[in-house]
């Protein structure tokens, strides 16, 4: 489990588009950052409660209706030479929805990845707020989410070494050796074949990821490796092994 805060959480906007909504096209579109965030304000998708009463048991009843993701109070300290700002300023005369894009900084691991939200939004306003001498001159701008919000979980990022292709060659009747490492996960990593199959008289060592044994046929075998972390994190790595 990762708990952190809104400290570096970073805002972007992309393009106008009214249709998009998968995954893979948010993260396939171009954004600009969007600086100087003070807030990042309170939203979240939020049911629609109805409400009706049975006069045979004179219990309200409720059901779900609509579901609200709401809308995002983004607080900037106003910049006019930042090109987020300025877009964002400028979508306000436009209609279409936009692609946004937030990003925490709560990865669990020096190497892992960070939580991502992407969402379709309106930019509904561009508020300043001036107050007096002593105040920072702020913008609010409005965003209002058009239908679901995704969200991709931080993560810790697993590699192992070495990479998938082919490993060292064995000899028939030659003892064998070949270790996979694994780095990047959470706790205590345990290793697997998935797919495929060793050479006859090879194994691999859950604990260790040693691949070892003595072969006792000639050819070449493919298979897969998994290594699972008991914390969290897990990857894959496929491997041919040729007996000469």
């Amino acid at each position: 489990m990762t708990i952190g805060t809104t400290a570096k959480a970073r805002v972007y906007i992309g393009s106008a588009n009214a249709t998009i909504s998968d995954l893979v096209d948010f993260e396939a579109d171009t954004y600009t950052e969007i600086s100087d965030v003070i807030d990042l304000g309170e939203w979240g998708p939020e049911a629609k409660v109805l409400e009706y009463t049975r006069l045979s048991d004179a219990h309200v009843r409720r059901l779900k209706g609509s579901i609200d993701s709401g809308s995002i109070k983004l607080i900037v300290a106003r910049n006019t030479t930042d090109a987020g700002q300025n877009k964002a300023r400028a979508a306000v005369e436009d209609y279409l929805p936009y692609a946004i894009k937030i990003e925490l900084n709560d990865k669990p691991t020096p190497t892992g990845e960070n939580t991502v939200y992407y969402m379709r939004a309106v930019v509904g306003g561009a508020q300043n707020e001036f107050k007096d001498a002593d105040n920072i001159v702020k913008t609010t701008i409005t965003l209002g989410i058009d239908g679901a919000i995704l969200e991709i979980p931080a993560a810790p990022v697993v590699a192992l070494s070495p990479v998938s292709g082919a490993l060292t060659g064995a000899t028939n009747g030659v003892a064998y050796s070949q270790t996979i490492t694994a780095s990047g996960g959470i706790g205590t990593p345990t290793f697997a074949v998935t797919t495929g199959a060793l050479p006859d008289g090879l194994t691999l060592n859950a604990s260790t990821g040693v691949i070892s044994g003595t072969p006792t046929a000639t050819g070449s075998s493919s298979f897969t490796v998994t290594v699972t972390y008991d914390g969290g994190g897990s990857a894959e790595a496929d491997y041919t092994l040729a007996v000469a």
